[in-house]
């Protein structure tokens, strides 16, 4: 039972930091406070974009009216833009500013560094193990997300 425990006591810690340092990061790095859902908004922007607002919204799972709330902060802060399509003028696309795409790649960078301190240091068997274990893990969480009325976002 120990080691449950153990690992209980390990995922805490570590989800419970790494929100910390990214947010103290990406807050250090642009002169104003950026929570925890805007810096994962700004990373799906810069992996999709441009984007449609309703996919971005679908994509991270939360309504079109949440996601317009958000970006409207982010808007404020000068880290995204919009614009409607020119073809279609009922579609909102979504895009990082200069100052959006640099918290972008700054928290890319984070995490580059993250996995690499990890990997750096297991054999590729070892490696091969972890991450048999945490795609067990998510699949846990998609499962609860499911049970939960959440959708599937991985």
């Amino acid at each position: 039972m120990a080691s449950a425990e153990q690992l209980n006591s390990f995922l805490v810690d570590v989800f419970g930091r790494i929100n910390k340092i990214e947010e103290r990061a990406m807050t250090g790095g642009l002169g104003s406070t950026v929570s925890i859902t805007e810096i994962h908004i700004i990373e799906k922007i810069g992996a999709m974009e441009p984007v449609r607002m309703s996919e971005l919204a679908k994509s991270i799972g939360v309504t079109l009216a949440t996601l317009t709330v958000a970006c409207d902060k982010l808007e404020a802060k000068g880290l995204v833009s919009r614009a409607r399509s020119h073809t279609d003028r009922r579609v909102v696309n979504i895009t990082l500013t200069p100052k959006g795409r640099a918290a972008y790649e700054h928290h890319k960078a984070f995490h580059e560094r993250m996995i690499a301190s990890v990997l750096d240091t297991l054999s590729p068997e070892q490696t091969a193990v972890l991450v048999q274990s945490l795609e067990k893990l998510q699949d846990f969480f998609r499962q609860e997300e499911s049970a939960a009325g959440g959708e599937d976002n991985g």
